[in-house]
């Protein structure tokens, strides 16, 4: 499992917590059905960490409306 320390500022850090108190997740479609989640956290002006969860889906994975 990565594990990853970052000492922060105070600033940096609460705009951490505000930003995991309004958590946003979006969803990133890819070609051949394939969709992912993901989120991003703004830690200051020049670093931005963005997560993504796993591909999930495909062509043929939803049911087709009758």
């Amino acid at each position: 499992m990565p594990v990853i320390y970052c000492h922060l500022t105070y600033e940096q850090f609460k705009g951490l917590e505000a930003q995991c108190k309004e958590f946003h997740e979006t969803t990133h479609k890819t070609e051949g059905g394939f969709y992912h989640k993901s989120f991003r956290m703004l830690v200051d002006d020049s670093l931005i960490i963005e997560f993504h969860g796993p591909l999930v889906g495909g062509y043929g994975h939803l049911k087709k409306e009758e």
